[in-house]
C-alpha cells in the first residue's frame, strides 16, 4: 500500500511539473566587458587606463513557467571576454612608452534567473529578468607590448596554466548578479542584460607587467553588457 501511494504521488508531482510550460532551446549573442582595476595603498603609483572589449556567448537554454506568470530560466554557456589596459607609471619621465596589456578569457557559465511575464498579445510578451551567473574560467591568454609605433612585445602570450594555475595571474571563478529584460515573439527572444562581478579576479602576486610596491593588493572587477538572441521549443 505504501509503495502504491508513493508511486501515485510521484506521478502526480511529475504530471504537475510537466503541465507547466517547459521550453528548451539555444542562446547566443554579443557582450561587452568593462574592466575596473586598481590597487590598495598608494594608488598614484600606476594608472591602469582600462579599455572595454568585445566577446560572445553561446549555449543551451532551459525555461520553466512554474507558477502563473512567474518563471525561471537556466543556461549553460561558453563565453569569451576581452579587455585591455593602457598602463603607465604616474610622474615617470624616464619611460618613453606605456604598456598595452590585452587579455582574453574563455569560460563556462551557469546563469539562473527569475522572470515575470507581461503578455502584450498571443504572440508577444515582455519579461523582466533578475538573477545571477557563476563563471568558471577554462582557458585564455595575455599579451603585453609597448604602446609605440613598432608595438614591441614585452611579454609573450600565456597558456592556461600560467593564467589559472596556483601561481597564475587570476582566479578562476566569478559570481555576478544580473538584471535585464526579455522581449519574446513566438519562439524567438531578444534579451539585453547587465551584470557586475563581485569577486576580485587578480591574484596578489601578479604585477601586471609593472613591479608594484610589495604588500600592495591588486583588484580587478568586471562589468558586462550582453545582447542575446534566444530560440526555444516547447515540451
Amino acid at each position: 500500500m505504501k509503495k502504491a501511494f508513493i508511486a501515485i504521488l510521484s506521478l502526480i508531482l511529475t504530471t504537475n511539473i510537466f503541465s507547466q510550460k517547459i521550453e528548451i532551446g539555444f542562446i547566443g549573442g554579443y557582450h561587452h566587458t568593462f574592466p575596473h582595476a586598481f590597487t590598495s595603498g598608494d594608488i598614484d603609483v600606476v594608472r591602469f587606463n582600462p579599455r572595454s572589449g568585445a566577446g560572445f556567448v553561446a549555449g543551451g537554454y532551459f525555461g520553466w513557467n512554474f507558477y502563473k506568470d512567474f518563471g525561471m530560466d537556466f543556461q549553460l554557456l561558453y563565453t569569451m571576454r576581452s579587455y585591455s589596459f593602457n598602463m603607465s607609471y604616474n610622474n615617470d619621465t624616464t619611460r618613453k612608452y606605456s604598456t598595452i596589456f590585452k587579455r582574453q578569457v574563455f569560460s563556462i557559465e551557469l546563469p539562473i534567473h527569475i522572470n515575470y511575464q507581461f503578455k502584450v498579445n498571443d504572440d508577444l510578451s515582455v519579461y523582466p529578468v533578475l538573477g545571477a551567473t557563476v563563471s568558471m574560467g577554462i582557458h585564455g591568454k595575455d599579451l603585453a607590448y609597448e604602446d609605440s609605433e613598432y608595438r614591441k612585445p614585452i611579454n609573450k602570450e600565456t597558456d592556461s596554466g600560467e593564467l589559472f594555475g596556483k601561481s597564475g595571474r587570476m582566479y578562476r571563478f566569478e559570481v555576478s548578479p544580473e538584471i535585464g529584460v526579455l522581449f519574446k515573439y513566438k519562439n524567438w527572444g531578444i534579451r539585453p542584460m547587465y551584470s557586475v562581478g563581485l569577486l576580485n579576479r587578480t591574484r596578489k602576486e601578479f604585477d601586471w607587467t609593472y613591479p608594484l610596491p610589495s604588500g600592495q593588493t591588486k583588484f580587478l572587477f568586471n562589468q558586462r553588457a550582453t545582447l542575446s538572441v534566444i530560440y526555444t521549443f516547447k515540451l
